[in-house]
């Protein structure tokens, strides 16, 4: 992962509890060892919960 400053500190960690997470859901033992289908998958799944959040956000 890019070691770059990011604008929400608890981004990183936020991300790599993720990654752990959906590594288990696909039975990987190593996050670091996902495939680039996998990643694929985790930067979907965060755009869609991003989107629901935005729509959730202007509902309120």
């Amino acid at each position: 992962m890019s070691k770059k400053k990011l604008v929400v500190p608890n981004a990183r960690k936020a991300l790599e509890d993720y990654k752990i997470e959906i590594a288990k859901e696909f039975g990987v033992d190593d996050p670091r060892t996902l495939a680039s289908k996998h990643t694929g998958y985790i930067v979907r799944n965060l755009v869609e919960m991003g989107e629901r959040q935005l729509i959730n956000k202007n509902k309120n």
